[in-house]
């Protein structure tokens, strides 16, 4: 689903809200000031270089063309891809383990899809109010 916001301030509350951060700790995880970021949110500064990077750095998964241009999606990825290079990589690292440890590995990779799955229903939950 495309994302569109038309405003970069906009854009960059979404991201904060769609990772159910506040404005403190978004601020420390980016990197910049809490009375910056509020000041790009409410729209009465644009945003920086840096806040721009500082976005990018922590929140990888973040596209950047969306972020400064809202064109495309949100999110780099999506809660029902799965990269099967990966899964492959990881049943390889896991086979050495034993049965009770590859369990674990195993549901921890499903608890971290249902985080995306989660994170992608609030992104969309926050979509309706802003838009």
């Amino acid at each position: 689903m495309t994302t569109i916001v038309n405003k970069i301030n906009d854009r960059i509350t979404l991201v904060r809200k769609s990772k159910l951060l506040n404005q403190k700790v978004f601020s420390e995880k980016t990197g910049i000031a809490r009375s910056t970021l509020s000041e790009v949110e409410s729209g009465k500064n644009r945003p920086s270089s840096e806040l721009i990077a500082g976005i990018a750095n922590a929140f990888d998964d973040v596209n950047i063309e969306w972020l400064l241009t809202g064109k495309g999606e949100m999110l780099k990825h999506s809660a029902n891809s799965i990269d099967l290079s990966k899964v492959e990589q990881i049943l390889e690292l896991i086979e050495p383990l034993n049965d009770e440890r590859k369990n674990e590995v195993l549901r921890t990779i499903v608890e971290k899809r249902r985080i995306y799955e989660i994170e992608d229903f609030v992104t969309q939950l926050i979509q309706r109010n802003i838009v």
